[in-house]
C-alpha cells in the first residue's frame, strides 16, 4: 500500500526528523509514505490544486495560515482529506475539532504518538474500504446508512431515533440502544449518555455537562461520563 502525505511545518530542522520517523511509522504498519515538504499554508494549498495527498500533517501554530485555518479552508471547500496535527499547540485541540481531524500528535512525544495515528488511519481506511456500513432494523425492513451519515443517535423507548446529514427529520429504528452502541462503537460512536450515542466525527467541543456538534446541536452528557467521554474522544482522534 502507498500512500502520498504532505507536511507542513514553518520549522525547517522539524520537517527531515517529523519526515523519517512519520515514513518508519508507516512503513511498520506495511505502508509506503511518499512524504512531500510545506513551509506555509498556503505553499501547501497552492500544490492541493494540483496534487492529491491522502494525508496532511499539520503545524497548528505558524504564521500567516496556521493548521486549523488550512484545515477550515480545506473543509470550506468540501475538501474531507484526513488531516493529523503535529504540535506542542495541545490548549488548540478542541479547536481543532471544527475540521474533524484524524488525530493529534505532540512533537514532545512523537515516535509514540504518530505510532497510534498511523495504526488509526490504517484501520479507517480499511473501515472505508468495505464500506463502513451501518444496518438498522426499521418499521418497514432493513436500513443501511454509511456510518460517516450519522450525526447521532437518540433513544426513544422502542423505537430509537437516528440523525442524518441533510435530512431535517430523524429515522426510527427498532433496535435497543445496547444494541446500537455495539454496533457504531467499532465505528467511531460514543456512548456519552443512557439516551445519546454521538458520531465523534461531528463532535465540535466537549464540557463537563454537553457535547456541542458541529452544527451546534448540544447533547447532554452523562453525570459521571464528562471525563470518560472526553478520554474516548482523544483516543479516537489518535492522542493517546
Amino acid at each position: 500500500m502507498k500512500i502520498k502525505i504532505a507536511l507542513c511545518d514553518d520549522d525547517a530542522r522539524a520537517l527531515p526528523v517529523i519526515s523519517g520517523a512519520a515514513e518508519s511509522a508507516f512503513q511498520a504498519q506495511g505502508i509506503q509514505a511518499e512524504i512531500q515538504h510545506f513551509s506555509s499554508g498556503k505553499d501547501l494549498l497552492r500544490a492541493m490544486e494540483e496534487t492529491r495527498f491522502q494525508l496532511l500533517l499539520l503545524d497548528i501554530e505558524m504564521p500567516g495560515m496556521d493548521g486549523i485555518a488550512i484545515g477550515k479552508a480545506l473543509r470550506e471547500k468540501e475538501d474531507s482529506t484526513k488531516i493529523v496535527y503535529v504540535s506542542e499547540a495541545e490548549s488548540r485541540v478542541f479547536e481543532s475539532f471544527q475540521v474533524q481531524p484524524l488525530g493529534f500528535v505532540r512533537k514532545s512525544n512523537f515516535l509514540n504518538d504518530i505510532a497510534a495515528v498511523v495504526e488509526l488511519y490504517k484501520r479507517t481506511g480499511d473501515r472505508e474500504q468495505d464500506g463502513d456500513l451501518l444496518e438498522f432494523t426499521t418499521r418497514t425492513g432493513l436500513l443501511t446508512l454509511r456510518s460517516k451519515h450519522v450525526r447521532y443517535i437518540e433513544g426513544s423507548r422502542n423505537y430509537q431515533l437516528i440523525y442524518v446529514v441533510d435530512k431535517r427529520e430523524p429515522l426510527e429504528v427498532k433496535m435497543t440502544m445496547e444494541r446500537l452502541e455495539q454496533l457504531t462503537e467499532p465505528l467511531g460512536f460514543i456512548r456519552v449518555h443512557k439516551g445519546y450515542l454521538v458520531n465523534c466525527q461531528f463532535i465540535q467541543h466537549i464540557s463537563s455537562s454537553e457535547v456541542v456538534l458541529l452544527d451546534g446541536v448540544s447533547i447532554p452528557i452523562g453525570r459521571s461520563k464528562a471525563g470518560e467521554v472526553k478520554v474516548k474522544y482523544l483516543t479516537l482522534i489518535g492522542k493517546t
